[in-house]
């Protein structure tokens, strides 16, 4: 009898897919920074210290170093992230929802039987019914280390007694504005370092000014929060005993909340490296290739072995890993469209190793470019300058240049447009035909912009 038991059970797993030895599922983690520069860190060459929790995790990781975010604002960003698709092919343009005829990574794993759940920002993934998690952790614990960690717990400890494999998305709200303050209290620091604005670097894209500095080093004092909240998560997730059987992706949503960073599609608004720990890998590998954010979802689907559906735009960066060649991986596309105002700002840009074009459709439009980002010190104290190289630079991101390269070997922070240098005119030529090809193929509303730009140029 207990024989014929037996071969039932086995019976059963295999008309289930399964045989009696398969592999546990594998569980995947996606923690995010919040509106934190991709060279903030110190595995990516900073020298400030700020986060040595996500310095050692790097150690340990596959580093993308020339990753991208599809776009630079908070909830277009995450959509993209969770469909694998470009924002005018998921519907999700600026602070809008999906279609409801988009599959999301969290409908697709959930299917599969995980246990979803999400740690702030769920409000950026919407409609509701599209990120079905089992459970929400509320958005104020996203700059709390030490609560964003219990309920991170919490959740592990759900999906162990469910038996349930899992997929969580901990979402660190710094360094998103308000940034940490000689004013924020003790309590509210949650063991983060205080910088001061003689310690702090000014990043190159910046203009280095009292206020300026100062306001750079309030965000870096939010950068240590964050980095704070990193330990604790990858402390208890290591507590569990999930660590050897959990996928860790890290990324941030996109760039600094400074001008020319967040929500514009210069460098330090879509530069956003990923980290990806794998369980069984090999040694850790910095790989060059320009990849998208988009490409997050094909990439985890393949590692957990569940089928990806139908018309993403990303690919996967399995075979990259594999030590394999993609073709088209010598650039990436990034995309502005409607921001926090509910303003069309919209913005394309091609970019390789040493080459940025640039189209910002909005100009000539009804409004001056105005964003979030520009709310702070930063802006008000560069707009009140009388020193002409700041204000040429606030002309620039203010009213703007509808066509836009640039070097970004001699200029990498991007304040010198070529576009109509001679000596550039090969570079134009080639990546316009990238870029149109790419607009075209997506279906993208501002081809007819981009077009009109090229000829009148």
């Amino acid at each position: 009898m207990r024989l014929v038991l037996i071969v039932i059970v086995l019976c059963l797993h295999a008309s289930a897919g399964l045989s009696a030895d398969s592999p546990k599922p594998l569980n995947l983690l996606v923690i995010t920074a919040d509106d934190m520069n991709a060279d903030s860190s110190g595995w990516n060459g900073n020298k400030l210290g700020a986060t040595p929790n996500l310095d050692a995790f790097a150690k340990t990781a596959h580093r993308f170093v020339n990753s991208h975010v599809t776009v630079p604002i908070c909830q277009p960003s995450r959509s993209a992230l969770m469909t694998g698709r470009v924002p005018h092919r998921n519907g999700a343009l600026g602070f809008d929802p999906i279609r409801r005829d988009v599959p999301t990574l969290v409908e697709i794993l959930r299917d599969k039987g995980y246990y979803t759940a999400a740690i702030a920002k769920a409000v950026h993934m919407a409609p509701a019914a599209k990120f079905p998690w089992h459970t929400i952790g509320e958005q104020s614990l996203g700059k709390q280390p030490t609560k964003l960690a219990e309920k991170f717990r919490e959740m592990l400890a759900a999906a162990a007694k469910e038996k349930k494999p899992f997929f969580i998305n901990a979402n660190i709200c710094d360094p998103h504005r308000p940034f940490i303050t000689a004013k924020t209290k003790v309590d509210e620091l949650d063991g983060a370092k205080v910088y001061k604005p003689d310690e702090v670097t000014v990043p190159a894209f910046l203009d280095d000014i009292p206020r300026v500095r100062e306001e750079v080093a309030q965000y870096y004092s939010s950068v240590s929060r964050f980095d704070v909240a990193f330990g604790l998560v990858m402390k208890e997730l290591v507590a569990s005993g999930r660590g050897a059987d959990t996928i860790v992706v890290f990324m941030s949503d996109h760039g600094m909340a400074f001008p020319f960073s967040k929500a514009t599609v210069y460098l330090n608004g879509t530069w956003s490296p990923v980290l990806v720990r794998i369980p069984g890998m090999k040694e850790p590998q910095t790989r060059a290739e320009f990849v998208s954010s988009v490409d997050v979802m094909p990439t985890v689907l393949e590692l957990l072995d569940v089928k990806p559906p139908a018309e993403m735009d990303g690919r996967s960066w399995v075979p990259l890993l594999k030590g394999e060649t993609q073709p088209d991986r010598d650039f990436v596309i990034t995309h502005v469209n409607t921001v926090s105002s509910g303003k069309s700002f919209a913005q394309r840009c091609i970019r390789t190793k040493d080459r940025s074009l640039m189209l910002h459709a909005w100009v000539g439009g009804p409004d001056k470019f105005r964003v979030e980002a520009m709310s702070g010190l930063s802006f008000a104290a560069m707009n009140a300058s009388t020193d002409a190289v700041i204000r040429a630079r606030v002309k620039q991101l203010v009213d703007g240049e509808t066509l836009m390269l640039f070097d970004t070997v001699a200029d990498p922070a991007e304040r010198k447009n070529l576009i109509n240098d001679p000596k550039y005119a090969n570079d134009v030529a080639e990546l316009s035909k990238k870029l149109l090809a790419q607009l075209k193929r997506t279906d993208d509303p501002q081809t007819k912009a981009f077009e009109a730009a090229i000829t009148k140029k």
